[in-house]
């Protein structure tokens, strides 16, 4: 990346380092003060959220390069997971609005930018281990699955929009702004565009073998099957509320 930034006269260039305690608020908040004209983000997909999440309304465009395991966002967008491509996209001058989705709980209201969960795929993302990540790639997030489905449903009630309220047992419950998951699954085909400023809901509720087997179908085929215990819509405000074991 430095012998790019010196053949197209990229002067004053602020190279700011994320850690453990700071994913990249901190560096984001600095990068905007300085009145940067690029910011790049290395990292996955944790540091790519807080740091679009720290941009956004900023005017400041964000170039990306995956360096994570997963690195949704990048994949969803079509762009390089080698760096050097990633690069050279990055400063390519070619730029592409899309949504961010803003995310209250407990009255914190951060953005992101690729998929919100409640459930399995929620506890994939908690339980997976970071060095088997680094060690086995994608891999390690099948390993948790296999350890999170055996987990109960969680009782919510979800309300898109103005609809009514509906209840489920639900095994897994989605917000998206894209589709693409890691592995080449697809958990929201066509449907989830980044930018067309609205967000997909998509809440999963199997309770018998043959309820999995159709929502395996369904990831397979990229296609509804019948009586799969899936709700999958589209709208602007979703409001879910999770049932504790007296409510």
């Amino acid at each position: 990346m430095t012998n790019r930034l010196e053949r197209d006269g990229w002067a004053d260039t602020l190279w700011l380092e994320t850690s453990a305690d700071d994913p990249g608020r901190g560096m984001t908040k600095e990068a905007v003060a300085a009145q940067v004209d690029l910011v790049i983000g290395a990292g996955c997909d944790g540091t790519v959220r807080v740091v679009a999440d720290g941009l956004a309304g900023s005017g400041i465009p964000m170039g990306l390069v995956p360096a994570g395991t997963a690195n949704l966002l990048a994949r969803n967008l079509d762009l390089p997971l080698e760096q050097d491509a990633a690069v050279e996209i990055a400063f390519a001058g070619h730029t592409r609005t899309i949504d961010l989705i803003k995310l209250t709980v407990d009255d914190h209201p951060p953005l992101f930018a690729v998929i919100a969960g409640i459930g399995v795929d929620a506890m994939i993302m908690d339980e997976t281990d970071s060095g088997l990540k680094d060690e086995i790639g994608s891999a390690a997030y099948f390993l948790a699955a296999a350890n999170a489905l055996g987990r109960t449903p969680i009782r919510l009630t979800v309300q898109l929009d103005h609809h009514r309220p509906v209840k489920r047992r639900a095994m897994i419950c989605a917000i998206a702004n894209v589709g693409k998951l890691a592995g080449n699954v697809t958990l929201i085909p066509q449907a989830a565009v980044p930018d067309d400023g609205l967000l997909n809901l998509y809440v999963a509720s199997p309770h018998r073998l043959r309820d999995w087997v159709k929502l395996g179908l369904r990831l397979i085929s990229r296609r509804p099957q019948k009586d799969d215990q899936v709700d999958q819509h589209s709208g602007k405000v979703v409001r879910v509320r999770i049932h504790g074991k007296d409510s």
